[in-house]
């Protein structure tokens, strides 16, 4: 399984307007990145699923709760 959440913006928005979908964990991501990405895969008619990760201290054995949104 590929990896993105390393990958620039624009590596991700160059992904995005080929029309590729893709799964990002876009927690370190900024709202304009997030932005910018959406609007790329609208206007592509790719798919990105992005999944935010809450930030908190939890010990290793807890599970995180994902929150995904597609667009």
């Amino acid at each position: 399984m590929m990896s993105f959440e390393n990958k620039s913006t624009d590596e991700l928005l160059r992904i995005a307007k080929a029309g590729l979908g893709f799964t990002l964990i876009a927690t370190g991501k900024t709202a304009e990145d997030i932005d910018q990405l959406a609007n790329a895969a609208a206007e592509s008619g790719a798919k990105i699923t992005f999944v935010y990760k809450p930030i908190s201290k939890q010990t290793h054995d807890q599970q995180p709760n994902l929150i995904a949104k597609s667009v």
